[in-house]
């Protein structure tokens, strides 16, 4: 079996060990500056507790949030199904709408035909006042053209005898004794 470790003569491992000491010695020392000042920067370093404690509140509430948002029906859909679902919704609310659209209309409707109705009545109403003012003026002068004719016609058919046209000429000429009548005899020969 072949010596692993080389063979150093005696007078050099002698001042190499020294040496190597003291390398170890001030590496050691080194470390031990840097340990200590480490420390010492440690204990110059602010307390950060408060503000990691306040962070990791709000990372558990955000967690929770998440969990909250995850669990959710819509979030357990796949694209396909929420698709789907989206698509059914909007179906039912134009069904919604159509309905509501179409009683809007029902009602506009009515309220045309009542309007209509009521405009109906007020034209009637409009030509039945024409038609009375009409037959009130058509029956007052019938009146006034009867009255005018009829009473002559009929005192020309009574009997002369009874003096009706001459009694109806006085009146009317405001004579009522009997020397008008007879001026008006005289004259009319």
């Amino acid at each position: 079996m072949p010596d692993l470790v080389p063979h150093i003569p005696d007078h050099e491992t002698a001042d190499d060990a020294a040496m190597a000491f003291d390398q170890l010695g001030r590496r050691i020392s080194l470390l031990q500056a840097a340990i200590e000042g480490l420390a010492a920067e440690r204990g110059n370093m602010p307390d950060y507790t408060d503000t990691l404690g306040d962070m990791d509140a709000r990372l558990s509430g955000i967690g929770q949030q998440l969990n909250a948002i995850g669990n959710r029906p819509a979030m357990k859909l796949s694209p396909a199904a929420m698709t789907d679902e989206l698509q059914r919704l909007a179906v039912e609310a134009r069904a919604e709408d159509k309905k509501s659209l179409s009683e809007a209309r029902n009602a506009l409707v009515r309220a045309l035909g009542q309007v209509d109705g009521i405009v109906l009545r007020a034209r009637a109403m409009q030509d039945q006042r024409r038609r009375l003012v009409q037959a009130a003026t058509g029956g007052l002068v019938a009146g006034i053209l009867l009255w005018s004719v009829l009473p002559g016609a009929i005192a020309r058919s009574l009997p002369e005898s009874w003096g009706v046209p001459q009694w109806m000429a006085e009146r009317t000429l405001g004579c009522e004794d009997d020397g008008c009548v007879v001026a008006v005899a005289e004259d009319a020969k």
